[in-house]
């Protein structure tokens, strides 16, 4: 398996959560009301600027309706 540094996996995460986000037509506000984190919170990470622990990736990904595996998932 190739080695993937932190900001890469930050870059996968923001980029997949985009995504999602687009195919469910929902704002980071519904993401916000669905985890329980806050809509600056679900910004930063983004935007690549946080850094999310695993608890938090899975709260994200039930409330995109997807895995955390599938979040972090090079497209």
């Amino acid at each position: 398996m190739d080695k993937i540094d932190a900001h890469a996996l930050r870059k996968i995460l923001a980029r997949n959560m985009r995504i999602r986000r687009a195919e469910l037509d929902i704002t980071q506000e519904e993401v916000a009301l669905r985890t329980g984190l806050t809509q600056a919170y679900l910004s930063g990470i983004e935007r690549e600027k946080r850094n999310v622990s695993l608890d938090n990736i899975q709260k994200i990904a039930t409330a995109l309706e997807t895995t955390g595996s599938a979040l972090l998932h090079i497209r």
